[in-house]
């Protein structure tokens, strides 16, 4: 048999074992049960921390408000975090349980936040 032909067969089978630990419950796919949206938070420069426990997926900034830092569960510090610039949205996929945002020194942003909750 040639590498492509062992190649195949294995991704057959693999397709086969997945899909019997999926009938028999022994694999699940994690889904979301809920939506979590909080549009158009005030962030000063003191910051602001947001609880999400989910899966974090877009973080958008207004257009006429400052740029905003944020980091995920841990606290901006000056050397670790991203910024998002005004009528970015920045496109996230992670699990998160909390959102930490601060706007630049003596200014306000609004950011808007969308993930989904993670229920069992």
């Amino acid at each position: 048999m040639s590498t492509v032909e062992i190649l195949n067969f294995l991704k057959k089978n693999l397709g086969i074992i997945i899909k019997r630990l999926e009938e028999s419950s022994v694999l699940a796919t994690v889904t979301a049960r809920d939506h979590v949206f909080r549009p158009m938070i005030e962030v000063s420069d003191e910051g602001a921390i947001l609880p999400i426990d989910g899966f974090l997926y877009s973080i958008k900034v207004d257009p006429a408000y400052a740029p905003v830092k944020f980091n995920l569960d841990r606290p901006i510090t000056n050397t670790e975090y991203s910024i998002i610039f005004p009528g970015v949205i920045k496109i996230i996929s992670r699990l998160a349980s909390t959102v930490y945002l601060k706007a630049p020194e003596g200014q306000v942003s609004r950011v808007t936040i969308e993930a989904l909750r993670m229920v069992s």
